[in-house]
């Protein structure tokens, strides 16, 4: 940890100043940490976008939030689902088109340990078509967005990419042979 920028205590939440002008565009915002995030970050002030694929755990996610901030939270939610790019396109057309400034863009959403082998309906393996392909389209519709309001990308990840180090096979991105 670094102790010199954050002092023994380490970051907490109560370091956020104020955002009541910030606009955070967050995926899988309805639970976890997503969730949490937007808890924090409403907190503070800012407007929160969830882009989630659960229509009614996303209204459930927003009452909760309304019922701890008060009904004027600026919570929102536009559907997308990123296992579909087609739903990526049109999640991030609604966003360029209601969304005036993105100060930051947390792509959060994954799906982790698929027992089987399973396909977007793009013909991606599924881990590596939502986790990364449908937010990598994601950012590069709405980079310019997040461009203009000089903010930031962030993308939330675990530690699994320790195994795709030693793991990952170039040649065989859909685990086809294996």
């Amino acid at each position: 940890m670094n102790t010199t920028q954050f002092g023994k205590q380490g970051w907490t939440p109560d370091r956020i100043k104020n955002l009541d002008d910030k606009t955070f565009v967050i995926t899988g915002a309805n639970t976890g940490a997503g969730f949490e995030a937007s808890r924090i970050l409403l907190s503070k002030g800012a407007e929160v976008v969830m882009l989630n694929r659960n229509q009614q755990k996303s209204n459930k996610a927003i009452a909760d939030l309304k019922a701890e901030f008060g009904a004027s939270a600026k919570v929102s939610f536009i559907k997308m689902d990123l296992s579909e790019l087609a739903s990526v396109r049109n999640a991030a057309t609604k966003v360029n088109e209601s969304v005036p400034k993105i100060d930051a863009l947390m792509c959060n959403a994954a799906i982790a340990q698929v027992p089987n082998q399973t396909f977007t309906s793009d013909g991606f393996e599924s881990q590596l078509g939502v986790n990364h392909y449908g937010h990598f389209l994601l950012c590069g519709l709405l980079y310019e967005k997040v461009d203009q309001s000089n903010g930031r990308i962030i993308v939330v990840g675990s530690e699994g990419y320790k195994m795709g180090i030693k793991t990952i096979q170039f040649d065989d991105m859909n685990w086809d042979k294996n």
